[in-house]
């Protein structure tokens, strides 16, 4: 295979695994007067719980997609697409919602990665077990498009639920009813999204913050709850322990294959100019808008689910962000799956941990949205006998945030712009 061919499958295998193969959603959010107002929220929150030395390319407000998912009732998992129109199918899935929750669901690929179509099983499983609908984001992906491109399409999003145009196929939904829902990377941006709304609340001084959307001033308030698997609260990933000492153990790869010497440069990569991280400049890798564990006030957060595997490399930054977040007064269902690796549930949806896993994390988002007075409880699940034992949430870990400071500090110091390699090698 030559170069040129090669160069030319490598682009065709990023587009499988982006959102341009996705299918056309239910709903397109259109670009409304006001919506710069979202911007101005979130850059006015990078600079006020920044430091000063901040870099970021400030977005463009653009059309946000998203994919509308729930549970078709009494057919088959082979059971061909209806011929019927996008709002044909929409008003049927309303007809078989059972409960007023709607999931807002962030996935994963650690923001470079996949799309809704990617956790559509994942996201119709929810559908299914809560009675409810889930809209699945269609973020922008880097490194075409970094922090806090995603950011913004998340809020755009969520706005919309709340307070819809007139296009928009759905009627409005209250923040009481929606909870947000992601895995690995896309529960990252939830936080962040969380964190969006707990500086606004501080600088308005009030305790739901206002904002211009559609040409009109609106109420920003936060969602009923947040409920994820395999959360990824550190995109730099490799700042604690359980990064190397779990890797035999789990499928998440070294490093994205971008930070490759070897890998072919074009476009895209490296960026113009290099950064050191695809997701965003090196000065915000461990800024509260960027990395959950970084952030230090989480109070008034709403209640939190934590499905995680023992054997993840994200576990340790798990651990001692629903340690963090607790000791400030939010409530965290923590739940511990034996020897699991990173996201096991969609890649084993048939084992008795994942199907367990799915169980409580619909309940736990049933339960945000049905205003259950939540209790933080933990608990570990083996693997052998699938017996249950209590953990203590407040006692997941002994790393200190002053160890954690010091880590992010040398692992930021550590990190230099990628610049690839002016002639690129294959190896097949």
């Amino acid at each position: 295979m030559s170069e040129e061919d090669l160069t030319d499958a490598i682009k065709t295998i990023r587009t499988v695994l982006t959102a341009r193969m996705l299918a056309t959603p239910v709903g397109t959010l259109q670009r409304e007067t006001g919506e710069p107002d979202a911007l101005d929220l979130i850059i006015g929150a990078v600079k006020g719980l920044g430091n000063g030395n901040e870099q970021y390319t400030i977005p463009t407000i653009e059309n946000v997609r998203a994919q509308w998912t729930g549970h078709r009732v009494g057919v088959t998992k082979h059971e061909p697409e209806p011929n019927i129109s996008e709002s044909e199918k929409f008003l049927h899935l309303k007809e078989e919602t059972k409960s007023p929750i709607t999931i807002l669901y962030m996935h994963g690929g650690n923001n470079y990665l996949l799309g809704p179509a990617a956790r559509r099983a994942t996201t119709s499983k929810l559908a299914q077990l809560t009675g409810g609908k889930c809209l699945s984001i269609q973020y922008r992906l880097a490194p075409q498009n970094p922090f806090p491109a995603a950011l913004l399409d998340c809020l755009i999003t969520y706005l919309t639920l709340l307070y819809p145009s007139s296009d928009f196929p759905n009627a409005s939904v209250p923040a009481r009813h929606i909870v947000f829902a992601g895995d690995s990377g896309g529960a990252g941006l939830a936080l962040s999204l969380v964190q969006v709304i707990l500086y606004a609340r501080k600088q308005q001084g009030i305790e739901t913050p206002v904002l211009e959307f559609h040409g009109q001033k609106v109420m920003l308030p936060m969602p009923a709850g947040l409920a994820f698997q395999s959360p990824s609260v550190d995109p730099q990933l490799t700042t604690l322990p359980s990064w190397a000492a779990n890797f035999e153990y789990d499928t998440v790869p070294p490093d994205p294959p971008g930070y490759d010497a070897e890998f072919p440069m074009d476009e895209v990569w490296p960026s113009k100019p290099p950064r050191g991280h695809y997701y965003c400049e090196t000065s915000m890798l461990y800024h509260p808008l960027v990395c959950a564990m970084a952030a230090d006030e989480w109070r008034g957060c709403p209640p939190i689910y934590m499905a995680i595997g023992s054997k993840e490399r994200i576990v340790d930054a798990a651990k001692y962000f629903a340690q963090h977040v607790v000791i400030q007064g939010v409530p965290v269902l923590w739940e511990e799956f034996e020897l699991m690796p990173h996201n096991w549930p969609m890649a084993f949806p048939s084992h008795r941990l994942s199907e367990k896993c799915y169980r409580s994390w619909a309940n736990a988002c049933s339960s945000f949205a049905d205003g259950f007075n939540i209790q933080t409880r933990g608990s570990f699940t083996a693997l052998k006998n699938f017996q249950e034992r209590k953990l203590e949430v407040t006692g997941l870990t002994k790393i200190s945030k002053d160890e954690v400071g010091r880590l992010m500090t040398h692992r930021e110091s550590s990190i230099r712009p990628f610049t690839g390699r002016q002639v690129a090698k294959y190896h097949l």
